[in-house]
């Protein structure tokens, strides 16, 4: 008969036979035994393995940070500077050339008007705006008002107010400076800017580019 010899649950049966009689029919449980260990974690799934991994992608991360800051600065650093007088300049602003007169004197000399300065600039396709830096005198002893009404652009025979307010007074004996603008054509290249005080009136014409 066959003869069957169990060494414990986890050896596995050998079978001898009439044969095998006399011979070590036992089974190598030590040899069974370690091909039933887990075998041992990757190098990777080790605590010291999971640190060295999570500090090398944090230091990869901060690597891009810093190459891409460099970058943008340096973007930044080649960008080409504004051309001198372009700040505070409107894009597309024109200056206007003042003629010879550009100062007039008003009720009886009490009032000095100044032309300072004049500019166009686009504001669409068919128009743009005209504007003048005045600087309004009262050699007078009493305050003057220093006001838009003051001012008409004479356009093809034709009076145009300011498109904008100005109104402030100016105490006696001292000055204001101010902005007064117009809108006209971009056609337009001939202008005459009316200033009056009370009934007396002065005309300064303009030439615009």
């Amino acid at each position: 008969m066959p003869i069957r010899i169990v060494i414990n649950e986890r050896v596995r049966p050998k079978t001898c036979t009439g044969s095998d009689i006399g011979r070590d029919c036992s089974y190598n449980a030590a040899s069974d035994m370690s091909d039933d260990r887990p075998s041992a974690p990757g190098w990777w799934q080790t605590l010291p393995g999971i640190l060295t991994g999570v500090a090398a992608l944090i230091t990869a991360v901060t690597g891009l940070v810093v190459a891409f800051n460099h970058t943008r600065s340096r973007a930044e650093d080649i960008r080409p500077a504004s051309p001198p007088g372009s700040v505070g300049t409107p894009s597309g602003a024109r200056a206007v050339a003042l003629p010879a007169l550009n100062r007039v004197m008003l009720a009886g000399g009490s009032t000095v008007v100044t032309i300072l300065s004049a500019q166009v600039e686009p504001l669409d396709r068919d128009r743009r705006s005209l504007k003048f830096v005045v600087r309004h005198t009262n050699a007078g002893r009493y305050p003057a008002n220093f006001w838009s009404s003051s001012y008409r652009l004479i356009v093809d025979e034709v009076p145009r107010a300011p498109t904008n307010l100005l109104d402030e007074v100016v105490d006696g004996g001292s000055a204001k400076e101010g902005e007064v603008v117009f809108e006209l054509p971009t056609t337009v290249k001939s202008v005459v800017l009316q200033i009056s005080a009370g009934d007396d009136k002065s005309r300064i014409p303009f030439t615009l580019p």
